[in-house]
C-alpha cells in the first residue's frame, strides 16, 4: 500500500473507531462524566484541533486505560496493534511510541511471575519503545516507567542489576524532577519504592509518603490533551494495599471504594483486593 493510502485508511479507520467509542465505549467501561474524573477524557474540541497523530494516540490512551481498568488482555494487545499501524503512518512520532512502550508494561503485568523468560522479554520491550520515545519526546511518565521496567528486570538477574542499577536510579530521578510534580511518576515510585529493599533506598514509610505527594499532585493535575492521565483511581488501590498492610482494614476499604467510585469497572479492586479485605466486624448490640 502507497503511504499516501496507507495514511488515508488510517484516517478513515480512526474516524470510524472514534465514533464508536464516542457512543459505545464510555457505557461498556464505566467511564461516564459523572464516574470519573473531568481529566480522564480529552475534550473532542480540543483533539479535533490536533494533529493526526495526536489523535491516534489518544484513541491508543483510551484503549490502554479501559483495558487495565477491566483487566482485558487482549483489549491491551489490541491497542498495541493499533499503536503499530499509526506508527507505520506516523513513524518517530514521541506520544505513539510512548503508549506503545505503556502497553506493553501492562501487559507485562499480566504475565504470571511463574513465566519470568515472557516478563523479561516484554520488560525489555518496554525499554526499546520508550528509549525512542524519550529521544522525541521526554515524558516524566516515560522516565518512570523505564525505572520501572529496569526494577523489574533488576530483580530477576544480578547482572542486570549491575546493567540498569545506576540507569533506573537517573530515569526514576527524572521522572520526580519536574515541576510540577507529575502524579502518575510519584504513583510509581510510591509502588517501586514499596517492594525495594531498605538498603536500596525502599521501605514502607517512605512509600506511603511518596503516595500521599501523588495525591496531592493529582489534586492539580492538568494533562496536555492526548497526554497520560491515568492513575488516581490505582493510587486509591494502592492507599488500600498499604492500609491493610498497616492492619487499618477499614481505612483499606474505604480506599478501594474511592478507586471503584472512580472506576466502577475496576476488575483489580472489585475481585481482588476488596474481598481479601477480613469481613466488616458487626458493632454489638446493646
Amino acid at each position: 500500500m502507497l503511504p499516501s493510502a496507507r495514511y488515508a485508511y488510517l484516517m478513515t479507520m480512526l474516524c470510524l473507531w472514534t465514533a464508536t467509542v464516542a457512543n459505545r465505549l464510555p457505557a461498556q467501561a464505566g467511564l461516564t462524566a459523572s464516574r470519573t474524573s473531568s481529566s480522564s477524557v480529552s475534550p473532542v474540541s480540543t483533539l479535533a484541533a490536533q494533529s493526526p497523530a495526536l489523535r491516534w494516540a489518544d484513541s491508543v490512551r483510551r484503549l490502554i486505560d479501559t483495558a487495565v481498568v477491566r483487566g482485558d488482555t487482549l483489549a491491551l494487545r489490541n491497542a498495541a496493534l493499533l499503536a503499530d499501524r499509526a506508527l507505520q503512518a506516523m513513524p518517530g512520532d514521541g506520544l505513539l511510541l510512548h503508549y506503545r512502550g505503556y502497553a506493553t508494561y501492562r501487559l507485562a503485568e499480566r504475565v504470571s511471575m511463574k513465566d519470568e523468560a515472557r516478563r523479561d522479554s516484554l520488560h525489555d520491550a518496554v525499554l526499546e519503545w520508550l528509549e525512542q520515545s524519550a529521544a522525541k519526546l521526554p515524558l516524566p511518565e516515560t522516565a518512570a516507567l523505564r525505572a520501572m521496567a529496569m526494577g523489574r528486570l533488576m530483580a530477576n538477574s544480578m547482572v542486570r542489576g549491575m546493567r540498569y542499577g545506576a540507569a533506573a536510579s537517573r530515569a526514576e530521578a527524572e521522572a520526580l524532577g519536574t515541576t510540577p510534580a507529575n502524579p502518575r511518576a510519584l504513583l510509581l515510585a510510591a509502588v517501586s519504592t514499596w517492594y525495594k529493599p531498605a538498603m536500596f533506598g525502599g521501605g514502607k514509610d517512605k512509600a506511603r509518603a511518596l503516595l500521599d505527594r501523588a495525591f496531592a499532585a493529582f489534586a492539580t493535575d492538568k494533562p496536555a490533551a492526548g497526554h497520560p492521565q491515568w492513575g488516581l483511581a490505582e493510587a486509591w488501590a494502592w492507599k488500600g494495599i498499604m492500609e491493610a498492610d498497616a492492619g487499618r482494614v477499614e481505612s483499606a476499604r474505604a480506599a478501594y471504594d474511592r478507586a471503584l467510585a472512580l472506576e466502577p469497572s475496576y476488575q483489580w479492586v472489585r475481585w481482588v483486593l476488596r474481598p481479601a479485605l477480613p469481613p466488616t466486624t458487626p458493632s454489638p448490640t446493646r
